[in-house]
């Protein structure tokens, strides 16, 4: 019991900082006129940012639900702590991942991934694309001007989009089941500290009140930041994006990237990175806790920072997958082991898709198969492919996973217990679907079942896990799946079977 409780109450408290402590000697001065404020390190014009003077949402919720001052900000995270130790609700938890970052800056694609990977681990998941509620309210295809800062009108009904987006997701959290985990996705640009700080305050206040409700989940956010340099990265997500909803139908690919420049040019004029101080952003409000951090992406995961992630149960498969992704345009080639009779497919088929696939992308193609006989001849055979290729290119790896197989049926004396996709999935998460992440070229997979390639195309593609039984998977055929803009694509390839053998 001790070590649960280990698990789930590592924060500690932080001693106030020069700034948090040179504002409270300064509320002792009677002429000194109460203001909340945030001391930045990397602002363009002024290293302070003052909050509107009007009620936050915060504050009007406080008025509401005015407790007991405490003296210290510990008492109430304590109060949290020891919620949230309570055996019975360690294993559920609310989540609101909040992404931040230019456009063409990868959020998208990363929040499709972080969905589909958690929808396959069970939990209960969803996005809310500010983007799309904008475009839903008949905006498509607006022009860069609706971005500027200038832009006053714009800028308001930007904002009323972004927190009505908010809003959504957490009315989707508070009506999930008793006992269940739930991660909501705010996908939005979120590039200025103000829009940053009310998305906390609103937050907050939903914590606030469903903190006498003993069924609802702790609640805390997460901040997902994407920051991206690469020039080769970035040329390549601009012509991604020139296949979203805003540029359907304009008949100039030149035209439509101007204007989608101009508006990267309008968000980086107003743009604020994230900074670790705006975590403690809601330390001074006393009469509840609510855990806030914190994930840096940088270059598609040339570098990843966390801070204070590491007590969340839900989070943790979606930094361990942060870690892995990256957003290299590739393919992945999910091939069948065996026909619909049974028979082993020839590596000569596999040898001719191998081929074709590295003459289209004009460099080597990655191998993954199984442990049965069949596939270890078949990645001997094609680990006898030549490179032909830049000789300085990394050569062709292949491999054999013992992982990488179907599930098992069980046994009738009961010895071996049948597994469910859960169980595959499980088993698979690491040492196969992981892997498949961090590999950076394209790479062909010879799945020895169905079941293998109904999870790995759930993954790539999204599937509940209750639905992975109905996926249909045609048989002698490769799946081909795309990177795009918001996750993979895929297109079927034929293979030819004429001289398929039998396998003993």
């Amino acid at each position: 019991m001790s070590g649960l409780l280990s698990c789930c109450c590592p924060f500690l408290y932080r001693r106030p900082s020069a700034q948090r402590s040179s504002f409270q000697n300064l509320n002792g001065r009677k002429d000194f006129k109460r203001q909340s404020f945030l001391q930045l390190g990397h602002t363009k014009s002024s290293e302070a940012v003052a909050l509107p003077a009007a009620p936050s949402v915060l504050e009007t919720v406080l008025r509401k639900f005015k407790k007991k001052d405490r003296d210290e900000p510990l008492e109430a995270m304590s109060a949290w702590m020891e919620r949230t130790a309570d055996p019975q609700v360690v294993s559920r938890e609310a989540v609101v991942l909040v992404l931040v970052g230019l456009p063409a800056r990868g959020k998208s694609f990363i929040s499709g991934a972080v969905l589909r990977h958690l929808k396959l681990l069970g939990v209960r998941v969803r996005s809310f694309n500010a983007g799309d509620l904008r475009r839903d309210s008949g905006k498509a295809g607006i022009e860069a001007n609706f971005f500027s800062a200038a832009n006053e009108a714009a800028k308001q009904e930007r904002e009323r989009l972004a927190m009505l987006c908010c809003e959504r997701l957490l009315a989707w959290i508070r009506s999930a089941p008793p006992g269940t985990s739930s991660i909501g996705i705010l996908d939005a640009t979120n590039t200025t500290i103000a829009r940053r700080q009310k998305v906390l305050e609103t937050c907050f206040a939903c914590a606030l009140q469903a903190e006498a409700d003993d069924k609802a989940a702790p609640l805390r956010v997460i901040f997902l930041e994407s920051i991206c340099g690469d020039p080769v990265i970035l040329q390549d997500n601009y012509q991604m994006k020139l296949s979203n909803d805003d540029y359907k139908g304009v008949s100039s690919p030149n035209a439509a990237l101007t204007d989608f420049k101009k508006r990267v040019e309008a968000y980086e004029d107003q743009y604020e990175p994230l900074q670790e101080n705006e975590l403690d952003y809601l330390q001074n409000k006393l009469e509840a806790a609510m855990p806030v951090g914190s994930v840096q992406i940088y270059d598609g995961g040339q570098k990843i920072t966390c801070c204070r992630t590491g007590s969340s149960l839900v989070a943790s498969p979606m930094i361990s997958l942060l870690h892995a992704m990256h957003l290299t345009r590739r393919q992945i080639l999910l091939a069948p082991e065996f026909d619909s009779q049974q028979k082993g497919i020839a590596a000569w088929d596999y040898r001719q898709i191998l081929i074709r696939e590295e003459r289209k992308e004009n460099r080597t193609i990655d191998v993954i198969c199984g442990t049965s006989k069949h596939a270890v001849k078949i990645a001997q055979d094609l680990s006898k492919v030549g490179n032909r290729f830049d000789k300085a290119q990394r050569p062709r790896c292949v491999l054999n996973l013992r992982a990488l197989q179907g599930r098992s049926e069980g046994t009738c004396d009961g010895s071996a217990v049948a597994e469910s996709y859960g169980d595959l999935v499980r088993r698979m998460r690491v040492e196969v679907i992981l892997l498949l992440e961090r590999l950076p070229r394209s790479v062909l997979v010879i799945c020895p079942g169905d079941d293998v390639r109904r999870v790995l195309y759930a993954h790539f593609c999204g599937c509940s896990e209750k639905s992975i039984a109905d996926l249909y998977m045609p048989e002698s055929t490769v799946l081909e799946l795309a990177r795009d803009h918001k996750g993979y694509s895929c297109t079927e390839i034929e293979l030819n079977t004429d001289s398929n053998v039998s396998i003993d």
